[in-house]
């Protein structure tokens, strides 16, 4: 039995001493006692020794949070001077922490299911000692434990790099553009790397290292005598039109591609980046990794899929923050895609899940056809993911007649279509999919090299949320009839425009201008034609006769209509006069670019992971465009105050791309199932589609990424749902359960349980009120200015302090007090009017802050906002992010000075003894368990219990007189 296989068959702490067996040490099992490790002072781990390692134990434990409980065990009997081996298991999520008491306590934490390659390698050098005694052993151990793997190290020295470059590139360039600019000549030279590696360059493995060497002892620029020449007179020039410079290189192959022609930021800023810097680059970064074209790199090898990390890498945190954008996990890709092609497959030939899974495992003709017709798009591409596996996966199904390398080329050219707002995005994205097609390329010689398909008519740069001014809307514009004949001229220049090199693609692209304008000219000229009808039919209404023989005139409803509808034709007359003067689409727009798909409805699958981002990082212009534009971000906003998740309008987006019958598969934040603004959403997709596939990912590895939530797995075809339709809750079939689709309409959260516990909740909402029927639930008081009312400074009087309240100090039944809040409010929550001396000189020092918070309207500079609940005699308090649902009542002079922050809900009750009957009901194992199923999921294992989760938990009228509960 090999490790891997040894890892899967681990299932709880019983199993661990059979590691040991396969590790090569002493299997024990032999409890200890807490005393060994901890005190009164700690916490108490219930540990037992599971192996021996000549004087050294392996101690293993069960623990929910495996990698840190490991390593606070482990420097606890450090401290003690002693030595050992720690295991953690999490058996819930799969995972397994070990680590060394020694130097820091490295630790390493892996799958148990589906360990990666470089965490096996370091668990492997955990085997039995050699000579060298007990610390050589633990010394090798931290070592092997501690070594970084390849892909971090490799992504954060691309970013080191990048960064370095941009700091020292001499010229006035706006920091976008330089960003882009470098980031265009390092994709470049890694790309390089990647052939170098298939002995592409000249036969030679060191050809790059080589060639900078001799640049550099000769004094020559780098940039301008290698780097230039390799990429525009070598890389993409056919061998017999290469200059006799460009010979001198020896055998490299014609790639074409996008990637060897200059950018028009080359053009625009055209001096070179000097040679320390290209030197520096080519020491640290380039030269110190191996790289490999497969897709599934060695424990010490760069692969292409490190590239989605690149791309998350070299985003700053700001600028991931602002743009929503987040690396999706290969795993969770190929099980969305997997699950999405089933659903498809369903569809198409009318089958049973099951048997649409099999004809995707072995596709019969049908299958095949189906797969070789389809049209998918990523409408956020980020940096390829989906495109990437779905390239993987359709070339697999193709016939096996013709090379993986090319299939590939002819998904590239019939099936896969891809859109971000990220220049960069964009070029990763084609960077991944061409070293897709050269990982698969049989040819040994360079000269035998098949030149790399043109991506940019595939992948391309543009809004995916927005039309052109004037356009917004008008996907209708563009539908089967007159414009089929353009459009499968457009289709066909496409796929010759992938394959073309040299001049005759510079006039395929021409044409396939001319042809992109001519679709935009025709949706302009429509929708100038409706838009002028509109209007006149605005001011026939206003002189239409009421009942009493008066004309209607232009009211205010008719005002606005007629003003949104001259600015739209204005608009509209601006495009097409832009559009005649330069010949060419100056936007990018779906109907247009992508018309041939567009005449046969739309996309057959819209896939992807869009970005998540809260309405409060989006500029308010755009969050006004969205509401104007999408009716659930709009409905969202009004019906709940506040605005939805970008994600939200990217999922209404992908309907209207989808054609009918088609399919949207897309990962969206996991709290659009309970959110009060996701009710729209709900709503609309119980309603209009066929829910395929509803997954809550939480707490699963394959969805572990670094956003704050988790993600939901949605598959709906758009198509109206069958009457009994029944809904999966897991990716994969057989796991999970299902549930009706009716049962999903009407906007309430979704619960994604099964038939039996959501049969049990409905019983519960129908036999017992709920509780926000009898009591109103409010978030604590808001400061909005922590660092001046929280922990203020030793001199403040005593009379104004109060013990602050948050979140992460409740527990069931009490709370930790630690943090002072200066309150400025007598018993009945009104500011006061007078502070004390210390008090008001302290806040006079903040009083323009205070003045500037965005809840203040006046009054004494020192307010402090929903303050009523903190003055409520008798109240119940539960955080609003915690594990599971816990509660506390204030009912005692003591308990009621202390001050819930918003990081709490408050409820008040009419007497003490109901304040405890409410806390030790919400601290109850099954109404836990019920508000669990409804709080939205956050990153770590947490989940939020709001207001709404709350207030519908059940609350029977007979509750008030158990005497159990008081």
């Amino acid at each position: 039995m090999d490790l891997r296989t040894a890892l899967r068959s681990v299932k709880s702490l019983d199993d661990l001493p059979k590691l040991m067996v396969q590790l090569g040490h002493l299997p024990t099992w032999e409890p200890v006692p807490a005393e060994a490790w901890d005190s009164g002072s700690h916490r108490v781990f219930h540990v037992t020794a599971v192996g021996q390692s000549g004087d050294i134990p392996w101690l293993g434990m069960t623990s929910g949070s495996a990698d840190r409980d490991a390593v606070a065990l482990a420097r606890r009997i450090q401290k003690r001077g002693q030595t050992a081996m720690v295991l953690a298991i999490d058996p819930a999520r799969r995972r397994l922490a070990v680590t060394v008491t020694y130097d820091r306590c490295p630790c390493v934490s892996l799958s148990l299911d589906s360990a990666d390659e470089e965490s096996v390698t370091s668990l492997a050098r955990l085997a039995v000692a050699a000579d060298g005694g007990s610390y050589a052993y633990l010394a090798r151990a931290a070592d092997a434990l501690a070594a970084e793997p390849v892909s971090r190290r490799f992504f954060r020295q691309f970013r080191a790099t990048l960064d370095h470059m941009m700091a020292r590139v001499p010229g006035q360039i706006p920091i976008e553009d330089r960003h882009a600019l470098i980031l265009l000549q390092l994709t470049r030279v890694l790309f390089l790397y990647f052939i170098q590696a298939k002995g592409w360059l000249a036969g030679q493995q060191q050809f790059l290292a080589h060639q900078v060497d001799l640049c550099l002892s000769r004094r020559r620029h780098i940039q301008r005598y290698l780097l230039r020449p390799l990429f525009f007179g070598t890389l993409n020039r056919p061998a017999d039109e290469r200059s006799k410079a460009a010979r001198r290189f020896g055998s490299i192959p014609f790639l074409n591609g996008g990637l060897f022609e200059p950018h028009p930021l080359e053009r625009q800023y055209p001096s070179d980046i000097p040679n320390d810097l290209w030197r520096d680059a080519f020491d640290r970064l380039f030269e110190r990794f191996h790289f490999t074209v497969s897709e599934s790199a060695t424990g010490s090898s760069v692969a292409p899929d490190m590239l989605g990390r690149v791309f998350e890498g070299v985003m700053s945190p700001a600028q991931r923050k602002v743009t929503g954008a987040f690396y999706t996990p290969a795993g969770l890709v190929d099980q969305l895609l997997e699950a999405a092609l089933i659903g498809l497959i369903t569809i198409r030939s009318r089958c049973t899940e099951a048997a649409a899974e099999r004809r995707l495992a072995e596709p019969d003709a049908a299958t095949r056809n189906t797969l070789a017709t389809i049209t998918v798009l990523d409408p956020a591409a980020g940096s390829g993911a989906f495109l990437l596996r779905v390239l993987e996966r359709l070339a697999s199904s193709g016939s096996s007649s013709s090379s993986a390398a090319e299939r590939k080329r002819r998904v590239l050219q019939r099936n896969l279509f891809g859109v971000d707002s990220n220049a960069s995005a964009v070029r990763l994205s084609e960077l991944r999919l061409w070293l897709a097609v050269i990982a698969d390329e049989p040819a040994e010689q360079p000269e035998q090299v098949a030149p790399l398909p043109n991506l940019d008519c595939l992948i391309r740069q543009g809004d995916s949320l927005f039309e052109p001014p004037g356009l917004s809307g008008c996907s209708s514009v563009l539908r089967p009839g007159p414009n089929a004949a353009r459009s499968l001229e457009l289709s066909e220049l496409r796929q010759r425009i992938v394959s073309a090199t040299g001049t005759q693609k510079r006039a395929l692209v021409r044409r396939l201008r001319e042809c992109e304008a001519r679709e935009l000219a025709c949706a302009l000229s429509l929708t100038e034609s409706k838009t002028q009808s509109a209007i006149t039919d605005c001011l026939v209404q206003a002189r239409t006769a009421d009942l009493f023989g008066n004309s209607r005139g232009l009211d205010r409803e008719l005002r606005d209509q007629l003003k949104t509808l001259r600015r739209s034709l204005q608009e509209l007359r601006q495009a097409r006069r832009r559009l005649r003067r330069d010949g060419e689409v100056p936007w990018f727009h779906y109907e247009s670019h992508f018309a041939d798909v567009f005449v046969r409805g739309g996309f057959d699958l819209v896939i992807g992971n869009p970005p998540w981002l809260r309405s409060e990082l989006i500029p308010a212009k755009v969050r006004m465009r969205l509401a104007g534009r999408y009716r659930w971000w709009r409905s969202g906003s009004r019906l709940y105050g506040n605005s939805p998740d970008l994600s939200v309008a990217f999922l209404e987006r992908a309907l209207e791309l989808a054609r009918p019958g088609g399919l949207v598969a897309m990962l969206v934040p996991a709290k659009i199932a309970a959110a009060g603004y996701g009710a729209p959403v709900r709503h609309g997709l119980a309603t209009e589609t066929t829910l395929q596939v509803l997954a809550d990912l939480t707490g699963s590895q394959n969805a572990a990424f670094d956003a704050t939530v988790y993600p939901l797995a949605l598959i709906a075809a758009k198509n109206p749902p069958a009457r009994h339709h029944q809904v999966r809750t897991a990716l994969e079939r057989g796991k999970g359960g299902r549930l009706a689709q009716s049962e999903l309409s009407g906007g309430a959260p979704w619960i994604l349980v099964g038939t039996g516990t959501r049969k049990l909740l409905s019983r519960l909402e129908r036999d017992h009120p709920a509780l926000g029927d009898s009591i109103s639930c409010h978030l604590g008081v808001k400061t909005g200015l922590n660092r001046v009312f929280l922990n203020p400074p030793p001199g403040v009087e005593q009379e104004v302090l109060r013990w602050a309240l948050r979140g992460r100090d409740v527990r069931p039944f009490g709370f930790c007090r630690k943090l002072r809040l200066l309150w400025t409010h007598d018993s009945a929550g009104h500011p006061a009017t007078r502070l004390p001396v210390k008090a008001e000189a302290y806040l006079k020092e903040h009083e323009d802050v205070l003045r500037a918070r965005r809840d203040y309207q006046g009054g004494p500079p020192w307010v402090l906002f929903r303050v009523r609940m903190a003055t409520a005699p008798f109240r119940v308090v539960w955080p609003d992010l915690a594990r599971r649902m816990v509660a506390v009542a204030l009912t005692s002079a003591r308990e009621l000075e202390c001050i819930p922050l918003n990081s709490c809900y408050v409820a008040a009750a009419s007497s003490s003894d109901r304040a405890d009957i409410l806390a030790a009901w919400l601290n109850s194992s099954w109404i836990a368990a019920i508000a669990g199923l409804g709080a939205m999921p956050a990153s770590g294992g947490f989940a939020r219990f709001n207001a709404q989760v709350v207030s519908h938990l059940p609350l029977p009228a007979s509750l008030w007189a158990d005497s159990d509960l008081k």
